[in-house]
């Protein structure tokens, strides 16, 4: 365990403020999250317990839900810190009241999820929310971060959705101006549940249901062709699997970072059970089967360069006015541009896998 590189993704608080129709707290509301908030006190044991027995390099603070809502978050940020990992937390920045205290705290990363410069757009994808609310607590990051001389990275990641892409650009350009970084991210349809509720999957637990199939046909990426792609690679090998842990605001370990339902996914409290132990139960499982032989686990982390190009083509189909050059540059119109391009994009996902999430 020691030789692997760990980072954990844990749900801080039982809850998100944004209900996104990509996300399962959106889409699966009939399932719920376990309520209330983790004590600052139970996240040191945890991070003790988990840098005792592996690698860890770093602790995410979100996997589903806002971690502004927490009440003492600028302190859960420095209990992770004590440790000399990473922390990153990564929000829909519709809360503001903790952000000077936040930034002060200084996490190592904040990840800012848009999907959107207008209103019309971003308030389909991340429903609930406000981008004029999301732009003017930006101002705020942007003022907080350079009156504490704080070190933390801040990303702008602009979800791609069929048609927002022409607000990418006013996006980017906004996110310049107050010193953030900006990438992208592919939209896609979560959590596993749901894939597999598309596929009429008889381990499917939940419906598809046609909020789901509106969802879909906004996605850049279709589905159906990205799963065909994904199953097609024949991956043996899963790194949520294999080096990441998600843990419940109980404390309680998920089978994946990917999975919602905790009533049917939850495998054992995590300061009760050994790390080789937890592993096991990864592996005995039969969802993780399931998952691995539709390649899912190749769609959920973008494992294959052909998924980008997917995407890419389909957006230019879709959007013949679309200015792709200013979007992608200009080398998008041959194969080999699109395939150069692809990569590039892929590992930009791949760094940020299990870090992002539509809402938050």
């Amino acid at each position: 365990m020691r030789k692997i590189r760990w980072s954990f993704d844990v749900d801080i608080v039982g809850r998100c403020n944004l209900s996104c129709p990509s996300c399962p707290v959106g889409n699966m509301s009939g399932t719920p999250l376990q309520a209330g908030y983790m004590r600052p006190e139970l996240l040191d044991q945890i991070v003790s317990k988990a840098t005792s027995e592996c690698h860890v390099t770093n602790f995410a603070l979100y996997n589903w839900t806002e971690p502004f809502i927490h009440p003492y978050l600028p302190e859960m940020i420095r209990v992770v810190k004590t440790y000399g990992i990473g922390c990153d937390i990564s929000t829909n920045l519709n809360l503001g009241k903790q952000i000077d205290a936040v930034v002060e705290a200084n996490p190592d990363i904040i990840k800012i999820s848009v999907s959107g410069f207008n209103q019309e757009n971003y308030g389909i994808t991340h429903r609930k929310g406000d981008i004029e609310v999301v732009k003017a607590n930006m101002e705020r990051l942007a003022d907080a971060k350079k009156a504490t001389k704080s070190t933390t990275r801040i990303i702008v990641i602009f979800h791609r959705y069929l048609r927002n892409q022409p607000e990418e650009l006013e996006m980017r350009a906004y996110a310049d101006s107050l010193g953030f970084d900006f990438t992208t991210y592919w939209a896609y349809l979560m959590p596993l549940e749901k894939n597999l509720a598309f596929l009429g999957h008889k381990d499917a637990v939940t419906e598809f249901n046609e909020e789901d199939r509106l969802l879909v046909n906004r996605l850049a990426l279709p589905l159906s062709q990205a799963i065909d792609i994904s199953r097609a690679a024949q991956v043996s090998e899963c790194r949520l699997r294999d080096r990441q842990m998600a843990i419940t605001s109980e404390g309680n370990v998920m089978l994946c970072v990917s999975v919602f339902d905790q009533s049917r996914y939850k495998l054992a409290s995590f300061l009760d059970t050994p790390l080789e132990g937890l592993q096991a139960m990864k592996y005995d499982h039969k969802m993780c089967d399931t998952c691995m032989n539709e390649g899912l686990h190749v769609l959920m982390t973008y494992g294959d360069e052909k998924l980008e190009e997917l995407a890419l083509e389909n957006v230019r189909t879709h959007n013949p006015n679309l200015n792709m050059e200013a979007l992608y540059g200009d080398d998008r119109n041959t194969p080999a541009g699109l395939r150069a391009l692809a990569k590039r994009a892929l590992k930009i996902a791949g760094s940020l896998r299990g870090l992002v999430r539509t809402g938050s």
